[in-house]
């Protein structure tokens, strides 16, 4: 591994690795050295080993949403081994398999901070690999360095989250961000007996149908393909609806859910799904658009009739994370029982580029999320 101290003298300076690194919008990621800050007495030091692919790592890259600032290390769904401890870390050791999230830090003092809900810091918490254009989202300006294409990480022991033992990469990676993101909309409002159904099913959809199940919910997933159909029931889903391209067909479905957990990354007309819900109940949206799409229109009038409820969510905090992978190593058998074909397929970092246009153009349909390694 080509790793070297900037200053060779000390181990506690900056620190040269190499990374996969996007110069510009829309660019390839390429292997190329990269500089992590000086260690802080709580920061852990790690060894990274496996990167799931997440869409929001294409979204960044081809600066759609625009947030991303160049050049730029991204990965956010990251597993590795920690190898280095500062003076002042209690939790984890050297040898912790631990797991890296989309939050680098927060101000730890707020409300939402003390209770372990740092994704809603009331300061704004920092995105991993989040630059200027972030706003208060990127005050650390970490976006050359700060993502899980490193060969090596530095960051706050407390976003470094440790991994159960006996969950293996395949599984942890998707769940560190994925899981984490509709695991916070579940928490939330999933109550046992409630008819939920799940939105656009990927990723963020499967693991989404088994913690819903967990915690007692009957889930429907609605997709607009029918092929869809065996992979959705195979991971746990009751029923199943090829219904988002045609809004006849989603009529039919009028005043059947509870909750509807909507992770498309595309807009599609909120209305349609604001009919298939109950009264008082919820769509919440975690699949983020371009940002030319991001607008919607509806209307108060049958929102306030109805009382239901539009809502929103971002990955989740420490508290749940915890709790998440906690539930996941007691339900292991639900995660490792998937179909062959719709698992996480293992690949080389040097497929990166073409396994993101993949992802983008949906080509990825033997797989629900690809997980890049080191080869470790």
């Amino acid at each position: 591994m080509s790793i070297s101290n900037a200053n060779a003298n000390d181990a506690d300076g900056p620190l040269v690795t190499q990374g996969y690194v996007c110069s510009g919008k829309g660019q390839p990621f390429v292997l190329q050295d990269i500089t992590l800050p000086a260690m802080k007495a709580t920061y852990v030091e790690i060894d990274m080993q496996f990167c799931g692919l997440c869409r929001t790592d294409v979204h960044m890259r081809d600066d759609d949403w625009n947030l991303s600032d160049f050049p730029m290390c991204a990965g956010h769904e990251g597993v590795g081994t920690v190898r280095r401890t500062g003076s002042a870390v209690n939790n984890l050791e050297v040898g912790d398999t631990v797991g890296i999230t989309w939050v680098r830090d927060s101000c730890k003092c707020c409300a939402k901070c003390l209770i372990g809900r740092e994704n809603i810091c009331e300061k704004g918490y920092q995105v991993l690999y989040g630059g200027p254009r972030c706003g208060p989202f990127g005050k650390e300006h970490a976006n050359s360095y700060g993502g899980c294409f490193s060969k090596v990480m530095r960051l706050e022991e407390r976003f470094a989250i440790k991994i159960p033992e006996g969950i293996p990469p395949e599984v942890a990676c998707p769940l560190i961000c994925g899981g984490g993101t509709v695991f916070e909309v579940i928490c939330d409002y999933v109550k046992p007996g409630m008819h939920v159904a799940v939105a656009s099913f990927g990723g963020l959809a499967t693991v989404a149908v088994k913690y819903a199940k967990m915690f007692g919910a009957h889930v429907t997933v609605l997709s607009g393909h029918d092929w869809k159909k065996d992979k959705a029931l195979a991971v746990g889903a009751n029923e199943f609806y090829g219904c988002l391209k045609d809004p006849e067909q989603m009529k039919e479905l009028a005043f059947k859910f509870d909750l509807i957990i909507d992770t498309s990354p595309a807009m599609m007309e909120i209305h349609n799904y604001m009919d298939m819900l109950k009264i008082s109940g919820i769509y919440a949206r975690v699949g983020i658009p371009v940002h030319t799409e991001c607008t919607f229109n509806y209307e108060f009038n049958p929102l306030i009739h109805t009382q239901r409820v539009i809502a929103g969510s971002i990955v989740t905090g420490t508290s749940r994370m915890a709790l998440m992978l906690q539930m996941t190593k007691d339900h292991l058998k639900d995660f490792l029982n998937d179909p062959e074909d719709w698992k996480a397929e293992v690949v080389p970092y040097d497929r990166i580029n073409e396994c993101m246009d993949d992802l983008k153009a949906v080509n990825n349909k033997s797989t629900y999320r690809y997980l890049l390694s080191w080869g470790k």
